[in-house]
């Protein structure tokens, strides 16, 4: 009796250690490819561009050092569990720098982008390089401790990080939203909008429909897991598909911004064009 139920905890075990290998494998072929050598082009314009501290694009920085450290964590911890299969080390904490790092960030990023076009006096007065740090500094400590309760509270963590992403949404929306309408308005006597602002209008919606598209899978299986705990499996076909679509988001906003800054190895641009974009 004692050997059938052995060999009952060790098939189960082997089959949830099997589903998990699965529900990740997709995310660690596809995502690190591709947002490894996107992130680091990005970090290395950023951090050899002159007057960077001056620009929020301190966010855009630190966004693309939490999805770089993401995929090289990722890769890590999968090796690691295929060497050394345990419900511990399944806990991946890569997670967390993309469902509560890259969330705030963009929250930041939105929110300095509404100062800036919706009340441009204010946006001055703000505009110490040493704010954004420190945001910047409350960012990484509330991704550690997101990383924490995904290593050692996994049912506390679906909580937070439910909340955190939602919040996110709803933050990140209204400020495009917010934004896209003041971009949309014309000035007096004008019946069409400067190209620059025209641009900067296709910038902010291109990004609005991304953080939808990346975020909104992830927000709704974690509100119908509060909903039903037993609707999906921990390692379900469905949480595969999210954290792909969440975590394609690596790859996506270093894109976006090496594109519309004309910085894409196989996109060439005037001189003139590239010194006129405006960065976020």
């Amino acid at each position: 009796m004692t050997n059938v139920t052995g060999n009952v905890t060790l098939d189960f075990r082997l089959r949830l250690y099997n589903e998990i290998l699965n529900c990740y494998l997709p995310t660690v072929i596809i995502v690190p490819p591709f947002a490894m050598p996107a992130n680091a082009l990005v970090i290395f314009l950023l951090l050899f561009k002159p007057g960077i501290c001056c620009t929020s694009e301190i966010f855009t920085l630190q966004l693309a050092i939490f999805d770089m450290f993401f995929c090289l964590i990722i890769i890590t911890e999968y090796i690691q569990f295929v060497w050394y299969p345990s419900m511990e080390s399944a806990n991946f904490v890569a997670w967390s720098l993309n469902q509560a790092g890259g969330p705030l960030l963009l929250c930041l990023l939105s929110l300095d982008s509404y100062v800036a076009v919706c009340h441009p006096l204010v946006f001055l007065r703000l505009k110490d390089p040493r704010l954004r740090l420190s945001m910047c500094f409350v960012v990484n400590v509330v991704t550690a401790s997101c990383c924490l309760l995904m290593k050692f509270s996994r049912p506390l963590r679906w909580k937070v990080i439910s909340v955190l992403l939602c919040c996110a949404i709803a933050i990140i929306s209204t400020c495009s939203v917010l934004i896209l309408r003041s971009l949309s308005q014309t000035g007096p006597g004008r019946k069409e909008l400067h190209p620059m602002k025209k641009r900067a209008f296709k910038i902010m919606l291109t990004s609005f429909v991304l953080v939808i598209v990346h975020y909104s899978p992830s927000s709704l299986e974690y509100l119908l897991r509060l909903c039903d705990p037993t609707l999906f499996g921990p390692y379900s076909a469905f949480t595969s598909v999210t954290y792909i679509v969440l975590s394609l988001s690596s790859v996506t906003q270093p894109l976006c911004y090496l594109t519309r800054t004309k910085k894409l190895p196989c996109r060439r641009g005037s001189a003139a064009e590239t010194k006129t974009v405006a960065t976020v």
